[in-house]
């Protein structure tokens, strides 16, 4: 089920996990959260302008954004810059704040936006299916082998690093007693890797 507003599609989950978050602890911190999520986006949108594509709709989904183009036909190239686009984009965000802590000296909230920028960055680079460095995987497989090929290797890369990024987030989940986000992630990409393959994240 989704809210549209013009060519913007909210699920209804994601608005109930940000009023769960509000209720739970409403901070400065979430308000940083969301503005990297709006910078990461924002480096995909901006090559997708370079290329010169029309956007056609933009669904935000309870742990990715589903960017659509009227374009069809991109080089797997094109469609690669696409893909780290949004992860580069945090780099140079996480890049200018340690340059202006450095200037300014420890900020706590600056620190937090630069944490922020780096894991959300270092997460969507994991070679999984829906994220970003999976996207940018497969494409890179497929300029050079066949596609069958291309699609069993990158299956198979898939399926470790998403056990990977599960030992990693239960380890969180050990460390921290609480913070159990990582593991509603990598349940999210198992659902979109076994029961909707079609969905591809921005």
């Amino acid at each position: 089920m989704y809210i549209k507003i013009k060519k913007i599609k909210i699920h209804v989950i994601c608005l109930f996990l940000l009023l769960l978050f509000v209720l739970i602890n409403f901070s400065v911190y979430i308000l940083v959260i969301l503005f990297c999520i709006f910078i990461h986006e924002m480096g995909h949108i901006i090559l997708i302008k370079i290329n010169k594509f029309n956007i056609s709709g933009i669904e935000i989904l309870p742990f990715g954004i589903n960017i659509s183009t009227d374009s069809k036909l991109t080089s797997y190239k094109t469609d690669v810059m696409i893909a780290l686009s949004g992860p580069f984009m945090n780099i140079v965000s996480a890049a200018v704040i340690l340059v202006i802590i450095k200037l300014n000296g420890y900020v706590s909230i600056l620190f937090f936006s630069f944490l922020t920028n780096i894991l959300y960055a270092a997460i969507n680079l994991f070679p999984v299916k829906s994220l970003d460095g999976g996207k940018a995987l497969n494409d890179i497989l497929k300029m050079f082998l066949p596609e069958h090929a291309a699609q069993i290797i990158f299956s198979a890369v898939s399926a470790v690093f998403l056990g990977i990024l599960s030992l990693f987030a239960f380890f969180v989940l050990m460390i921290t007693g609480y913070n159990f986000t990582l593991i509603l992630l990598c349940c999210y990409l198992f659902y979109t890797i076994h029961f909707a393959p079609g969905k591809k994240q921005a």
